[in-house]
């Protein structure tokens, strides 16, 4: 067989790179001006995928436990909901008083025919948004929902065929759009639900996820309740104990629940050596336990106008412009999905690093909705 050398010429790729610019500006030139039909199909796929907001209807509502309802919402005037991926939320607008909030939900339930959402909402307490839900929502109320969004998905690429689910009172909820799932579930190999709460009335779904349990021999799930001892559940948290006993090497882990469960948690994690890679958050936030009420001012400038309003060192910034009835950019809540990132102009906030990359820290950028005011704030939002 013949040996053949190929030689590379330095400067006819230097040439050819030289006359790139021309050649694609040729290439645009040859393309059609031609306006594209709004209607067209490509538009219609993508503005049902992606709408820019969906007006649901309240249609059921479902007491789920003493301080948890579900909610079911159909769209009012699209024919279905916008496909999702189990695991992702939608950000829920309420008027409250004349006041917008906006409110992050996982949807907890997953129909084919995506006919309607499920989200199912735990009173918190000075909750201004899970209080009105809860004691005032009825039946054909209306309501706009932004999304879907998020991260917290399986993806068969990234993730093992062999799953757990850490799951903390209200952190149920991402993961029943999972359970619900045959298409998830062909994909896996095994997958074990943890699931913790105060007592036996306080566990969610108990009743829906026992029912599929039962129908796959694939799932596992193991209830531990912290303030009731019963034989045929286990007894105090989600502990090292635990995660031992059910195994964790080569295994994915999904986390959702309070905060002091995901701290816990990582401790666990690093202990047990178990890389990054094999573990996903669902972030709920708290407010910090060192902060207290003392009232500062929030400035916002923006492009056509600059506002001040009160703000409170207890409250995130986001929480205040709701209050101030100033339009937010926000989807997320938890400091994940940076719909909300601003420019800290001066003053003083305190804001988890988790929440803020590092290159966004040094140029001043914060998220307003996980930022609590430490002093007179000055921040600029892009609207």
């Amino acid at each position: 067989m013949k040996k053949f050398k190929i030689a590379i010429d330095a400067n006819q790729d230097l040439l050819k790179f030289k006359n790139l610019g021309e050649e694609r500006r040729k290439a645009i030139e040859r393309g059609s001006t031609t306006h594209v039909n709004a209607s067209s199909f490509t538009n219609n796929l993508v503005e049902m995928i992606h709408p820019k907001g969906i007006k649901v209807e309240v249609v059921q509502i479902i007491e789920e436990t003493e301080d948890t309802k579900s909610f079911y919402l159909k769209p009012v005037k699209l024919e279905s909901m916008p496909p999702f991926l189990p695991g992702q939320y939608v950000t829920l607008t309420v008027t409250i008083n004349g006041k917008t909030y906006k409110r992050p939900y996982s949807i907890s339930n997953f129909l084919k025919s995506l006919e309607m959402y499920r989200i199912t909402v735990k009173k918190e307490k000075n909750g201004m948004v899970s209080t009105y839900l809860f004691n005032e929502c009825e039946v054909g109320e209306t309501f706009n929902l932004l999304g879907p969004f998020g991260h917290f998905t399986y993806q068969p690429l990234r993730d093992g065929k062999d799953v757990v689910f850490l799951a903390g009172g209200s952190g149920i909820t991402p993961f029943m759009a999972f359970l619900q799932n045959q298409a998830f579930l062909e994909k896996i190999h095994s997958l074990t639900l943890l699931y913790g709460a105060k007592s036996e009335f306080d566990l969610i779904f108990k009743k829906e996820i026992d029912e599929i349990c039962s129908k796959n021999k694939k799932i596992q799930v193991i209830y531990v309740l912290s303030e009731q001892k019963r034989s045929d559940y286990a007894y105090g948290f989600i502990d090292e104990e635990k995660i031992l006993q059910i195994g964790f090497e080569n295994k994915t882990f999904f986390v959702s629940g309070p905060l002091k469960m995901y701290f816990s948690l990582n401790e666990i994690f690093k202990k047990l050596d178990i890389p990054n890679k094999f573990i996903r958050h669902e972030i709920f936030r708290e407010v910090p336990e060192d902060l207290v009420e003392q009232n500062f001012q929030l400035t916002i400038k923006m492009k056509d106008k600059t506002l001040t309003i009160p703000c409170n060192e207890k409250e995130t910034l986001i929480q205040s412009m709701e209050k101030g009835r100033v339009k937010t950019l926000v989807h997320c809540t938890v400091g994940e999905c940076g719909f909300c990132r601003s420019k800290l102009l001066a003053g003083t906030v305190k804001t988890e690093d988790s929440c803020v990359r590092a290159s966004d820290k040094e140029a001043h950028y914060i998220h307003p909705c996980v930022s609590y005011p430490l002093s007179d704030v000055i921040i600029e939002i892009p609207l």
